[in-house]
């Protein structure tokens, strides 16, 4: 296959990915919205929404493959740990402690979470074209300046929310003594989650802020 073939799939490839997760996170979003609207509550927003949002964060793990493979250029590890933050949310605490699902940090994350990705995956899809409009741009690179901060807020509160229940239940820990001589505390493991989000968030939240400048700022060019 030719190199002008290869891109040409790697093209089709990446705008058929992209755009089945745009769609996907649209669905979540809508059918989110529309419990909400009906229910007045929290309770059982998750449960509507739970397939689809497992679907489409698991399918998120693509994109390491995407960086790995050089289908995409951007940093494979940095890639993989904001993806691993949120899968580990979604199966180590809302699917595992329902009780986490029913607190305040559920919808802060499901919303924040659901516009973010509808955001940069049709960002990307119009990308791959050179298509992308001004507002498209300017949203994808503002809406994370209140999205982020809502988003991990909703992740710190879920993850606390769960941890006394996780403890008490001894939930995905191992104890000694045991066949293979070693243990594993699930509970401290969540503590530990929660402290890299110190250095994590400003680190990450940084580096979105220069991108931001780099792209709706671009230094101008001196004429001579």
């Amino acid at each position: 296959m030719s190199k002008k073939e290869q891109s040409g799939a790697a093209k089709a490839y990446l705008t058929l990915y992209n755009s089945a997760q745009t769609l996907s996170w649209t669905l979540i979003l809508v059918k989110t919205l529309l419990y909400f609207q009906e229910k007045k509550c929290y309770k059982g927003a998750f449960e509507n929404v739970e397939w689809e949002l497992g679907i489409a964060q698991t399918a998120g793990f693509l994109e390491v493959v995407h960086c790995l493979v050089g289908l995409v250029r951007s940093n494979p590890f940095l890639t993989f740990i904001q993806i691993l933050s949120r899968v580990v949310v979604y199966y180590g605490v809302l699917v595992i402690v329902p009780e986490s699902r029913v607190q305040i940090g559920l919808p802060m994350l499901l919303v924040a979470w659901c516009i973010a990705e509808i955001t940069r995956y049709l960002f990307y899809v119009l990308a791959l074209y050179d298509a992308c409009p001004p507002i498209l741009i300017w949203c994808r690179y503002s809406f994370f300046l209140i999205l982020y901060p809502t988003g991990v807020s909703g992740e710190l509160l879920s993850m606390y929310s769960a941890l006394p229940l996780i403890r008490k239940r001894s939930l995905l820990t191992v104890s000694l003594p045991n066949d293979f001589n070693w243990s594993f505390d699930y509970h401290w493991f969540m503590i530990f989650v929660m402290l890299t989000y110190i250095p994590g968030f400003p680190q990450m939240y940084g580096h979105m802020l220069k991108q931001r400048s780099k792209v709706l700022n671009p230094p101008k060019v001196k004429s001579q």
